[in-house]
């Protein structure tokens, strides 16, 4: 087997150039990431799970890392909508990343009238 170091990908042994990054082949193996522990953090609880998810959509496309938290209500029974009585989603990322997507939503926010969380 051959590997990219880039991407890691396995290839087979007729392949030199990793098709996707151009990246030259190696037959041995890339090194284990080395996971860094992330401490999460809650961003913002919003009322109602369709707004959570147009201000998660806006931080997954500023490439800020992030997960959405719904409440017992929408995750048990599935309850998705704009404003149903008893359902919000709380924002979590990574300690990091806090105070750039607070500038990213801040727009929203202002105007959707949730809950930033204090730390």
């Amino acid at each position: 087997m051959k590997y990219c170091h880039s991407c890691r990908y396995e290839f087979k042994d007729e392949v030199d150039e990793c098709p996707d990054c151009g990246v030259e082949l190696s037959t041995e193996p890339p090194a284990p990431d080395k996971y860094k522990e992330v401490e999460w953090v809650e961003l913002y609880q919003v009322n109602g799970t369709m707004y959570a998810e147009m201000i998660k959509e806006v931080l997954d496309n500023a490439e800020i890392p992030n997960y959405l938290s719904f409440d017992f209500m929408s995750s048990a029974y599935l309850l998705r909508g704009a404003n149903l009585v008893g359902t919000s989603g709380k924002l979590f990322v990574p300690k990091d990343f806090k105070d750039e997507a607070l500038d990213v939503i801040e727009p929203m926010i202002n105007e959707e009238g949730g809950d930033t969380a204090e730390s």
